[in-house]
């Protein structure tokens, strides 16, 4: 939480980011939606704990009795805790990805494409931090490049193990992370737009 500052909402310019927002508060339905009921309450329960708990003191144990399920229904579906945060951070990071319709714009326009994933990241920053918070913290930024680049190599499947596509994507997407998550006196959508800006200035020529 950025302390002493406001919250501050970056302007809406373009359809899709007032559509992002319209989602804010969602993602933790979402992320309930379409689970079988016990897979639900499990879902739910470790949400709760996460929050008042870092994951290595979480026990199965105590997920269970929060969500009133016994060992064997959480092992149907997850190996231990960690597997069940792991499968939620993926499932944050996809849909996070799936908001962007347009799947030129990564090579295309490299500052808009910037600007969509950070503006798709701040309606659930609340969420976000709490799965990606203490240990976990480097992981949103290390599976975000993970997504993006398979997203990236299914489209320019001739660009995979080139080294200068490889590391221009860990730069961009690691930079513009660490560039939003830190610096937190200035203005959330101007850092956005700054960001988004720089990211666009040293885009690569002829991808």
């Amino acid at each position: 939480m950025e302390k002493g500052i406001k919250k501050e909402k970056p302007q809406l310019n373009t359809e899709k980011e007032a559509a992002v927002h319209a989602s804010s508060s969602t993602l933790r339905e979402r992320l309930l939606d379409k689970k079988p009921k016990s897979r639900r309450y499990i879902v739910k329960a470790f949400l709760d704990i996460r929050a008042v708990k870092d994951l290595e003191k979480m026990t199965v144990v105590e997920i269970c009795e929060r969500a009133d399920v016994n060992k064997s229904t959480f092992y149907t579906y997850y190996h231990d805790v960690y597997d069940l945060s792991d499968q939620l951070e993926r499932e944050v990071i996809q849909r996070i990805i799936e908001t962007f319709p347009d799947a030129n714009e990564i090579m295309d326009d490299v500052s808009q494409f910037t600007k969509d994933v950070l503006i798709a990241c701040i309606p659930d920053r609340k969420i976000i931090h709490l799965l990606f918070s203490g240990s976990q913290s480097y992981k949103l930024p290390e599976k975000m490049v993970e997504a993006i680049k398979e997203h990236f190599f299914s489209i320019r499947p001739w660009h995979k193990g080139d080294m200068h596509h490889e590391v221009m994507l860990s730069y961009k997407i690691y930079g513009a992370y660490f560039a939003l998550d830190t610096n937190p006196e200035f203005s959330l959508a101007d850092r956005v737009d700054y960001i988004s800006y720089l990211s666009g200035s040293f885009a690569t020529h002829n991808v």
